[in-house]
C-alpha cells in the first residue's frame, strides 16, 4: 500500500488524493472492513435526506442534512446547538447571502463510531501549528440525475467553502457518469481532476489555497435510480493562540 504524506501534499500543492484508499497501514481502508456493520448502517442513513428547499436554480437534484462539531483532539466530538447554514455570496454567489436552515443529521448517525473514526484519522493531518480544536461543519450529501434534469454536486461552480480543510468523501455511486472533482489555483486555471468512485475515495482540500468544483452527474440506465452519496466534512481552526 502506497504511503502518501498527506500534511505535505496540502502544504506543496493544496489538496492530497485518498483513492484506492491509500493511506498509511491502510488505516482509512480498515475504519470501512473492520466497521462493515456499522459503515452500512451509516451509509443506509443518506436513505433518509430531506430535499435541499434553497437552490435558487429551481433544481430538485440535492438531498441534505447538516450539523455543527466542535472536535478536540483528546478525540471528543461535541454536538453544538442546531444553527442555520450560512455563505456569503463572495463563498457561493448563487445560494450565498441567506440562512439555510436544513434539517440535522440523526442522531443514530452522529453517534455511528464510523463518523468519529474518520474524524479522528484525519483530523492530525491538518494540524500543521498545533491545532487542538476544530469547529467542523457536517453535510450530507445525496446528489440525484435524472434523464430530464442533471445532478449538480457544486450548482454554485467553482468556489471555496470559507473553511480551512475540506474532506469530500464518496459512499456509493449509483448508476452514473460524470462527478468530476477538480481543483483550481488562484487564477482559477485547472491545477487537477479526478472521479471519487469507490466507498472511502476522498479528496483533501485547504481551502485556503486553492479552489474547487464538482462536474454534473447523469445517469447511464435512465430507467433506474442515479446518485452520488457523499460526506463533506469542512474543518475550521478555532485553536486559542
Amino acid at each position: 500500500m502506497e504511503h502518501i504524506d498527506i500534511p505535505h501534499e496540502l502544504k506543496t500543492q493544496g489538496y492530497s488524493l485518498l483513492q484506492g484508499l491509500k493511506i498509511t497501514d491502510s488505516q482509512w481502508t480498515n475504519i470501512i472492513h473492520s466497521m462493515a456493520e456499522e459503515y452500512q448502517q451509516f451509509h443506509n442513513s443518506w436513505e433518509d435526506l430531506p430535499p435541499d428547499n434553497f437552490l435558487s436554480d429551481g433544481g430538485h437534484y440535492r438531498f441534505r442534512r447538516y450539523s455543527v462539531f466542535n472536535w478536540i483532539m483528546n478525540d471528543e466530538l461535541i454536538l453544538l446547538p442546531h444553527e442555520p447554514h450560512y455563505q456569503s455570496t463572495y463563498r457561493n454567489n448563487m445560494n450565498g447571502g441567506i440562512y439555510r436552515d436544513f434539517e440535522p443529521i440523526k442522531n443514530k448517525t452522529i453517534e455511528n463510531p464510523v463518523l468519529k473514526s474518520f474524524i479522528k484519522l484525519i483530523a492530525p493531518q491538518f494540524s500543521f501549528h498545533d491545532e487542538k480544536s476544530w469547529r467542523i461543519q457536517a453535510h450530507q450529501f445525496r446528489i440525484v440525475a435524472k434523464e430530464d434534469e442533471a445532478g449538480n454536486p457544486s450548482p454554485e461552480g467553482i468556489h471555496r467553502d470559507g473553511a480551512d480543510f475540506i474532506l469530500i468523501m464518496v459512499l456509493h455511486r449509483e448508476n452514473i457518469t460524470g462527478g468530476v472533482n477538480h481543483i483550481y489555483d488562484d487564477s482559477k486555471r485547472l491545477l487537477f481532476g479526478s472521479v471519487l468512485t469507490e466507498a472511502g475515495d476522498a479528496l483533501l482540500i485547504d481551502d485556503r489555497a486553492v479552489w474547487h468544483g464538482v462536474s454534473e452527474i447523469y445517469p447511464i440506465d435512465h430507467t433506474k435510480p442515479a446518485y452520488r452519496d457523499v460526506l463533506v466534512l469542512t474543518f475550521h481552526n478555532q485553536t486559542l493562540k
